[in-house]
């Protein structure tokens, strides 16, 4: 198999364990006359705002550890399969830095965030 079908296949896989393994969402409250179960917009003014901005960080938070996974997956992949090529070994490094760095710049991010709204981010 090529990496491009291995690449596809992975990707075909994630999508069906996904959307087998993801329960569904029941809608449980309202926000601005819109349904929903994700965003809590309670209170009034500037609450509301900390409220959605605390559960976009969190939604946030979980998209970012996923990515960071695949990435670290991605870079195994690339010095798996290097074979000794020195360049491919440096892209793998490459990826696995980038992905420290991304996530340390994140936890900045958050760090910052969560000096900035009163009561933190995480409850």
């Amino acid at each position: 198999m090529t990496k491009r079908n291995i690449v596809i296949s992975i990707f075909i896989a994630t999508v069906i364990a996904g959307s087998v393994f993801i329960p569904r969402i029941a809608l449980a409250t309202s926000c601005g006359g819109a349904e929903t179960s994700v965003i809590s917009c309670e209170g009034e003014g500037s609450t509301a705002i900390i409220n959605i901005i605390k559960q976009v960080i969190k939604i946030l938070t979980a998209g970012i550890g996923v990515a960071a996974v695949g990435a670290v997956i991605y870079g195994a992949f690339l010095y798996t399969t290097s074979e000794g090529s020195p360049d491919k070994i440096k892209k793998a490094r490459e990826v696995w830095t980038n992905t420290v760095i991304g996530i340390i710049m994140f936890a900045f991010m958050v760090a910052i965030t969560n000096f900035i709204i009163p009561g933190g981010v995480f409850d």
